[in-house]
This record gives C-alpha cells, structure tokens and sequence, in this order.
C-alpha cells in the first residue's frame, strides 16, 4: 500500500505570505516607465506591470488577500470556505476596479505620487479639438475598455456613470457581507446607534460652545470700527470654476486686435489642462557632493598666508568671519583703525599671488560691516543643484508669482527672486561663462511652478539650438524664434497684446493683473463693455537670447518695441529678459539699460563692459563656469552667487513629462514665417517712422516727393527725411529716383 505524502501546512503558509510580500514589493517600487527602479528588477517590472493594467489599484487589495492566507495558514490551516470566500472576493475586487476606473473617468485623481506608479496610456482626443490626453487607469485596461472604449455596448453608454456607479457599489456591498459573513440587520441597528451617539455628542459640543460665539458677536456689534477678522480671505470664485480648481484651472487665450472672437471662447480650454500636473522633482538629478576632509585645515593655511601678506606691506588686518561656498571662500578681514580702505584694494594682485588664485575679488568694505572682503576661489568646488533649490522653495511658506532660481551665495544662501518684482533683467557674459546654462534654469523654473494657464512663454534664439527643444511646450506662445524680423513681429505683437490688456484694465477699472485675476467675476458687467475679456489672464515672458546678433541685424527695429514693453508692461504681466555675450554700448543703449534694474553679469572680457552691464567693476575678474553677480531692482548692492546647474538630461525628462499631458497651444502659428512685408503694412499708409503720416500727407497733397522738401516742411534732418523717402517707397506711395529726375507720385489713397 503506497504511503499518503505529507505537506507541512506551516510551509505552504510561509511560502504563500512571502509571495505576497515579493508582490508587494514589486508593486511599491513600480513607477511606470521605469523597469530600472523597481526593487525586484526587470522581472518585479513586468509582474507589477501585468498586475496594474489587469487590476490597476485593486492589486494592491489582491495582494494582502494572499497575504492574509498565508498568515491563516502558517497559524494553523487555511480558512474555512476558501473557494467561496475566494469567489465572493474576486466579485468585490472587479467592483471596487470599476469604480475606480469611474473615478478616473470623472477627473477625480490628481495625485502625482499616485499617478506615476499607475499603468498611464496616451491617446489624441478630437473633442473639442484635437489634443492629448493621459489617462490614468485606476482600475485596469479591460474594465476600462468595458467601460467606455467598447463600441455601442460599454456600460457608459447602457447605464450612464450614475447607473454604473449604483450597480457596482450595491454588488459590492453585497460581496463585502457575503465574504465577511455578516448579518445585515443587527449591522444596521448598530450603526444606527452609533449615529445617534455622535449627534449627542456634537450637539452637547454645541451648546457648551454657544455662549462663547455669542459673547463674541456681542463684541463686533458694540465695536465703532470694522473689526477685521484673523482668518484668511478667501478668493470669489464662480460655482463651475471650484470644480476643477483641485486640479487645475484652464488655459484662457489672451484676446488682441484682430484676433477672431471664438478664439477667445473661454470654454475652448475646458478639458485641455483638466488633469495638467506639475513635473515632479524626482524627474531632477541631485547634485554631486565632493567629499571635503582636510577643509578647516586649508582654511586657516590660507588665512595665515592672507595675514602675512597685508602685514608685508604694512596692514595689520585679522582674519574674522570665514564663508567657504560653492565655489567661492570669502575672508572677512578687520583692518585697524587708521587704515584706509582703498590700500587693501590696490593689493589685489598681491593677495592672488601669494593665495595661489586664479584671480580674486576684494569687497571694500562689505555693506553693513566694518571689515574688508576677499573673495578666493574655493579649494573644492561644488555644483548648486536645481532640485534642492525647487525643493527649499516649494517647502517655504513664502511663494513667489514667477520664482526664478538664480544660485547660491557665499554663505550658502539660496538666491531666488520673482520676476513680477524684478520686472526685467539682462544677462550678460562671455562664452562659455554659464549664460545658457542660467537662462534653461530660468525657463525650468517657470515650468516646474507654474502651469500654461499661469505663464507663457515667448523665446527667441538666433543660435536655433539652444532652446529649440521647448518648442513643442503647451506654455509657449508660439515655436521658437530664430529669425529677426520673426523678433521683430513678435516684440510688434507683445506690444499690442500690452495695449490691449491696459484697455481692459481701464474698462474694468483696475490696476494690474494681480487685480484682474483676482476679481469677482460679473458676467453681466463685463458683456457690457463690448470686450471679450478672459476669466484669468496669464504672465507672459519673453526670453530673448544672443541679443547682440538681432541689435546688429535691426537695431532701430527692435530698440522702439523693447523700451516701450519694458516702460509699460509690468502692469499687465509681461516681462522681458535679454542675453547677450557682448554687452557694448551699441547693444545695451541708454534707453535700453534705463529700463531694466535688474542686472545678472557672469563672467565678461573687459572693465569697460563691466561698467556697462553693472556701472561698476568686478564682472571681469570672476571665474566663470556659472560663476556670477546679481543686482536686484532698486538696489546698488551686488550679489554674488554660483548659478544653478541644470543638465540637459533633467531637461528633456521635464519637457517629455509636460508633452504627455499636453500639447502645443500656440496662440500664433509662427513668427518666422510672417513676410517682412506683412510686418510693416499691419495698417494702410502706416510706417515705422512717428512722422510718416505727416510725410505722407505732404506729398499727396502738394504733389512733390524730395528730400530736401520734406527736411523745410517737416524741419527734421536729412537721414530722417531720406529714410522716411525710402519707407515711402518701398510702400508703393511714390517712384524710384531716377538720375535728376522727379520721384513720380504713384498712389493717393
């Protein structure tokens, strides 16, 4: 007789409750996308991912199912009615899926943790336009299909959401009774008690706190001025704007002369940035540390040589306070009284040459300090990470309209500034001196903080490979820039679009676009005021690289535009930002650096452009590599900082992750493709030229077309008279010059 073979139940138990731990494992450490970062590996992976596109979220329910057996079995054998516990179970897990996959359909998730480790599809969507969409299967790819995508017979269209959601949650209770073996009616009672129990409670809480509330009221009547409350005030906002206002808020296209009017149909955008999430920061790169052993040691070497220096050319100074940053070490020096400040200045090249340094800056005196700065490069550098400045600032209490991450000062301080408050810069700084690297941060700033609704983007590069990659942003308003009269139409059309949002400014009777945004919206109001006006209006940046290459194309072109954007535009929320690597005078006119206090220098050639770009030395004996001073608006007290380090790999996670969610939304199809003719005849007998009007109406009438005879009627010199003759030319208003001959008058509108 063949002997019976005997399993130990504790063994099928163990192995059971360390397969569902394998599995949780797997699950926990999935994030879409990413086989390398699971826990388990490629084969973790695949299981994790096989797991959520059958089930989505509910996994994670199927594994602690398996766990509890396991448990069940390793204490003492496996549970009483397992196959019928098994089946009502599964019947609860394809509920509980469905519903899901009904809470994703609805937009009911926006958690970004959450939706990275989900099984993510991308699909164009036709309606209302085409567009892409991410959707975020909670509950599985087949109960999905089933759901909607099944053709005619999907329970959306057989039951409706309300019909769906009733189904499944009544069967689900009922599976949850039946596997739980539980008796409905003493359930009821006993939930019933405990309701009645609660409202007791709560009303007992009431009365005991009534008088208090009463006693206060009692206060604010008797009080003889409006006594403000401590709570915080809560923006007014319409009812069908808090329903997506978790999620995010739509993108709204800014209305300008001769735009069609249903391009301004706040309703276009509805569903295009419904599920719009922010890029999250393990998308970024942490920085590299250098580990730093013998540092405190080669300090004090290095301020006992700075002490024997001064002494040897007879300046008692003592070391203080010693700052080792990123990639500067500043030393502050007491000097004693008697000493003039300007004698430790002139021992600049002493002091770099017994310190062994590249080059050094001297401070004096630091401001609010009675002590002389030296600034040395440091013995080990270290690279300012983007990420830990993102994650200090979205950890602060303090946030900023447009936050812009500049770098990290000598004391370790991290220098960020909102550009609403700056409100224009230029940047300046030689090749290779970190310039690029300072504006793709600027640019990785706006989007890791704010939506396309919030902030749009204009860039212009003359390179075309700097930053061509953002092109296909939903932020941008239109493809990169590379050309300069496509510069020029664009500078044309911020200038319009600044017009256009003063006049609905003044007919709404407010300041600037904190004010708009912030307003109680009046629909009935505002239809009165024969304007399309937008329920939000979004800041607009434009970024304008190799500035120096599009002044020496077309200066006149641009100067006009750029002076009257930077005089006005603050108010209604657009702000420039120029780079250039050669800051000459013939680049940065006086009406040009007139207009924007706020100045970032790296590293430049000489003194002289030093004194252009910041009116005062030291731009050019910093060390490059990103190595920079700040002056902030309204200050004369440079900053100097390391830039912050974004790498091109961080870029592009960044710029995918957005493109995912949505595509381009650009308000003008492309700049660069505008004809220059178009550029100057945006209105009939219009030039550039403020006196062209009067030219062209001098010549019609009278008949005469010289140059010496609009300088006698308009008593203006002769290359402002000869230029208005060529305008006038070239727009077909009079003939070509021929020999000695009369211009021949062509047209009189």
């Amino acid at each position: 007789m063949e002997k019976k073979k005997q399993t130990h139940p504790e063994i099928k138990g163990l192995l059971t409750l360390v397969g569902s731990v394998l599995l949780a494992l797997c699950l926990l450490s999935f994030v879409h996308g990413a086989a390398a970062s699971n826990w388990l590996g490629v084969v973790g992976y695949s299981i994790a991912l096989g797991l959520m596109w059958t089930l989505g979220l509910s996994s994670y329910l199927v594994v602690g199912y398996v766990g509890w057996i396991g448990w069940k079995m390793l204490m003492g054998g496996a549970p009483q009615f397992l196959r019928m516990k098994t089946v009502y179970f599964a019947l609860g897990t394809l509920c509980l899926s469905m519903l899901l996959n009904l809470l994703a359909e609805s937009g009911g998730l926006s958690n970004g943790f959450i939706q990275e480790r989900l099984y993510s599809e991308v699909y164009l969507s036709h309606y209302p336009f085409a567009h892409k969409v991410v959707r975020f299967n909670l509950g599985g790819v087949p109960l999905y299909y089933l759901l909607r995508d099944l053709p005619t017979f999907n329970l959306q269209h057989l039951l409706s959401n309300i019909g769906v959601w009733i189904t499944f949650s009544l069967t689900g209770i009922m599976s949850l009774i039946l596997f739980t073996n539980t008796r409905v009616i003493p359930l009821t009672k006993r939930i019933w008690e405990l309701l009645k129990e609660v409202g007791a409670f709560l009303k007992k809480v009431g009365a005991d706190f009534k008088p208090q509330q009463v006693k206060r009221e009692k206060v604010i009547a008797s009080a003889p001025h409006p006594v403000q409350s401590f709570e915080p005030p809560m923006e007014e906002e319409d009812d069908d704007e808090r329903s997506d206002l978790k999620i995010s808020t739509h993108l709204e296209k800014q209305p300008t002369p001769g735009r069609v009017k249903k391009n301004m149909d706040t309703k276009t955008y509805v569903g295009a940035f419904k599920r719009f999430r922010l890029p999250p920061l393990n998308l970024l790169t942490d920085a590299k540390k250098v580990d730093k052993p013998t540092l405190k040691k080669d300090l004090e070497k290095q301020a006992k040589i700075l002490e024997e220096t001064l002494l040897s050319f007879g300046v008692e100074g003592k070391v203080g306070e010693i700052n080792c940053g990123p990639t500067i070490t500043s030393f502050e020096v007491h000097p004693p009284v008697g000493v003039k400040v300007q004698k430790i200045k002139v021992l600049e090249n002493d002091i770099a040459l017994n310190l062994q340094a590249k080059s050094i800056r001297i401070i004096a005196p630091i401001p609010g300090k009675a002590a002389v700065g030296v600034e040395v490069p440091s013995l080990y550098p270290q690279e300012v990470g983007f990420k830990e400045m993102l994650s200090e600032y979205q950890k602060g209490h303090k946030k900023l309209h447009i936050p812009i991450m500049m770098g990290q000062t000598v004391t370790g301080e991290h220098v960020m500034s909102d550009l609403t408050k700056m409100p224009h810069c230029i940047i300046a700084g030689a090749t290779g001196s970190g310039k690029s690297v300072c504006i793709n941060s600027i640019v990785m700033s706006v989007l890791m903080t704010a939506r396309p609704d919030e902030v749009r983007l204009l860039l212009v590069d003359p390179k075309k490979v700097e930053l061509s990659s953002y092109t296909n942003l939903p932020h941008m308003i239109a493809p990169v820039i590379t050309e300069a009269h496509g510069a020029y139409a664009a500078l044309n059309w911020l200038v319009k679009e600044m017009g256009y949002r003063y006049e609905m400014l003044k007919r709404l009777k407010l300041r600037n676009i904190h004010a708009f945004n912030h307003r109680k919206v009046n629909p009935e109001r505002e239809a009165e005021l024969e304007m399309d006006i937008p329920r939000k209006m979004p800041y607009i940046v434009a970024i304008i690289d190799e500035f120096a290459d599009l002044m020496m194309a077309s200066s006149s072109d641009l100067e006009t535009p750029i002076a009257r954007i930077a005089q006005m535009a603050r108010a209604v929320g657009i702000h420039l930002i120029l780079a250039t690597q050669r800051p000459s005078r013939e680049v940065i006119t006086g009406l040009i650096k007139a207009n924007f206090p706020s100045r970032i220098s790296f590293k430049v050639a000489s003194r002289v452009n030093s004194q252009i770009i910041l009116d005062e030395n030291g731009a050019e004996s910093l060390l490059g590599n990103g190595d920079l001073l700040f002056l902030p608006p309204g200050s004369h007290v440079l900053t100097r900082a390391q830039g912050v380090f974004v790498r091109d790999e961080d870029i592009n996670r960044v710029i995918d992750h957005i493109e995912q969610q949505a595509g381009p939304q650009y308000l003008i199809r492309s700049f660069d493709q505008m004809a220059e003719t178009e550029l100057m005849a945006e209105g009939a007998g219009e030039g550039k030229d403020d006196l062209y009007a009067q030219a062209y109406q001098i010549i019609t009438e009278t008949g005469t077309a010289s140059t010496t005879f609009l300088q006698r009627k308009l008593k203006i010199g002769y290359a402002r008279a000869a230029s208005l003759m060529d305008e006038l030319e070239s727009n077909g208003v009079i003939g070509s010059q021929d020999g000695s001959r009369r211009r021949v008058l062509l047209k009189k509108d």
